[in-house]
């Protein structure tokens, strides 16, 4: 499999139920999760978790991370201080190429919008 041009062995990746199964027992939020990040940087440089933090109609955002069996959704509606995202592993999901179009369909216009905000702000504190 190759994503951003890395080759990831999916072998060595961690399964979805493995994933959850950590999650479970050590945590159900984001500093949890950054042991596996860590662990996916160690062994391809580079986290192969990916935050998508705008609402989707059912949860404030989610963390989509490169399991064994696919892409693994994992959405949040809770944000603390200490611990970031807290996960509702309950909706917990393999994302398929109609639930990715989907993610698609939400970002583009949501990162297209807030980069002509940013550049515009800066055009304008600058003066032109």
């Amino acid at each position: 499999m190759m994503i951003n041009g890395i080759h990831i062995d999916t072998a060595k990746l961690w399964s979805k139920d493995k994933v959850l199964e950590y999650l479970k027992e050590n945590g159900e939020d984001d500093r949890t999760l950054s042991d596996i990040r860590g662990e996916y940087f160690d062994l391809f440089g580079n986290e192969l978790v990916w935050y998508y933090p705008i609402c989707d109609g059912s949860n404030l955002g989610a963390d989509i991370i490169v399991v064994q069996e696919g892409f693994l959704h994992l959405p949040y509606n809770t944000v603390e201080k200490d611990d970031r995202e807290i996960f509702e592993l309950d909706g917990a999901a393999l994302l398929d190429p109609d639930a990715l179009q989907f993610c698609i369909d939400l970002w583009e216009p949501f990162s297209a919008d807030l980069l002509s905000a940013l550049k515009d702000m800066q055009r304008v504190l600058r003066g032109e």
